[in-house]
């Protein structure tokens, strides 16, 4: 059974962590942000939750297929921006421009464990940056890295018809179970190439911390 407490952010116990918070999402999103906080009991547990509802976000609506990441991503910013510990559960809401609504919740745990696997995707980031190629193959687990030629020739490749990446900006994350990786998080990011954004998909294994897949769709 779950039972939910509401308060609404714009009439009680509004911190200044709260409106940082968002801020950021608006920064980040645009459109428009309606908050709420409470209590829920699920199963005989109880859990403090902060929630994030976004509407007429252009940056949303033109990515739908990206509902799931943006929702991760707009948690993950709340949970940047808050003191330690302050919330067991932020929970996301997107109103699509269609009428369609998606809804995600995180845990501390979750958003605690991308936050910890960050500064392994900032390398990353470094070296697409400043093209080293080989120091991205020596993150990869084992089992999945690619072979050197292959791999060094696909990214020069994407360097030379699309242009060198200028810039990286996160876009949030999906855990998944993946029948070839296993228990997976991917981090989702886009990239600046000369005039064009292409996305970024960079897959670990949740419990070693290793990579295993870039991806560029």
């Amino acid at each position: 059974m779950l039972l939910l407490f509401l308060f609404s952010c714009g009439k009680l116990a509004t911190t200044p962590e709260d409106k940082k918070s968002v801020d950021e999402v608006l920064k980040f999103y645009g459109g428009y942000v309606e908050t709420m906080k409470g209590v829920q009991t699920l199963n005989g547990k109880t859990s403090d939750f902060f929630e994030v509802e976004i509407k007429e976000s252009k940056l949303i609506n033109h990515q739908p297929q990206r509902a799931i990441s943006n929702a991760a991503n707009i948690a993950f910013i709340v949970f940047q921006n808050q003191k330690p510990g302050e919330y067991d559960i932020i929970k996301t809401k997107l109103l699509l421009s269609d009428g369609a609504s998606f809804t995600k919740s995180f845990t501390q745990k979750e958003l605690q464990e991308v936050k910890d696997l960050y500064p392994q995707v900032e390398k990353i980031n470094s070296f697409l940056l400043n093209k080293n190629y080989s120091g991205i193959l020596e993150m990869f687990d084992s089992k999945f890295k690619p072979k050197e030629e292959v791999a060094k020739e696909a990214l020069s490749g994407m360097d030379s018809k699309a242009g060198s990446i200028t810039k990286i900006q996160f876009q949030g994350f999906e855990f998944i179970d993946d029948a070839n990786l296993g228990h997976i998080v991917v981090i989702r990011e886009v990239g600046v190439r000369d005039h064009v954004f292409p996305f970024i998909n960079i897959a670990f294994d949740r419990k070693t911390k290793k990579l295993l897949n870039m991806e560029f769709p």
